[in-house]
């Protein structure tokens, strides 16, 4: 059932990123967001139309290599998004050694394929860091007396609760420890929330300086 939920939820949080973006568009993160959304819904249906329904093996296999290829433009987003947000030197400069870091891991990926089994684990692992210099900041200004107000705050809310609890998830995935499906409702669950908080910030919050 969560299977065929989840990707309703992708959805919504793309359209209603759209129908706000008037509201939200100053924001200087706000259009990499509103990308980072839009490839979640074409790589679902990348997926949706290459994998077969019926064969676990195929299903599991060229599942991940699709999710090889969307990680490198979800972490790129990500680490745009986060740009935009972080203001201290230091935050900057952590960032984008972690961006170069993690394009060199992805891009040598391709030639020893055995990395493959962990870019999207370093991924989350390095997505969690960003937001964490995020909310470094953020409780270190003044912005922190009104953070249920800040998109940004929700987006990162989401961020860490979905790339923090997946990174055991996808350790399992590439370490053929799990060769199953019985655990996917957890990961299906975790992106109900993940866009369940997307979408609440975008409809409850305010638009202020970022």
């Amino acid at each position: 059932m969560l299977e065929d939920l989840y990707g309703y939820f992708e959805y919504a949080s793309l359209i209603i990123s759209l129908l706000f973006f008037t509201k939200y568009k100053e924001y200087q993160f706000y259009k990499y967001f509103v990308f980072y959304l839009l490839s979640i819904v074409v790589f679902e249906n990348i997926a949706s139309q290459k994998i077969p329904k019926d064969d676990w093996f195929e299903i599991f296999n060229d599942g991940l290599k699709i999710l090889n290829i969307f990680t490198f433009f979800e972490f790129n987003l990500v680490a745009l998004i986060y740009y935009n947000l972080v203001k201290e030197k230091v935050s900057k400069n952590i960032l984008f050694y972690l961006a170069l870091f993690f394009n060199l891991i992805y891009f040598l990926s391709f030639y020893f394929i055995k990395l493959q089994n962990y870019t999207v684990v370093i991924e989350g692992i390095v997505n969690t860091v960003l937001v964490i210099l995020y909310f470094r900041e953020l409780l270190n200004s003044d912005r922190i007396l009104n953070y249920k107000k800040l998109l940004p705050f929700w987006v990162s809310v989401g961020f860490l609760l979905f790339y923090l609890t997946s990174i055991p998830f996808f350790t399992l995935v590439y370490s053929d420890l799990f060769n199953s499906r019985i655990m996917f409702p957890l990961l299906y669950s975790l992106i109900i929330v993940f866009h369940l908080c997307f979408i609440y910030g975008l409809i409850i919050c305010k638009k202020t300086e970022d």
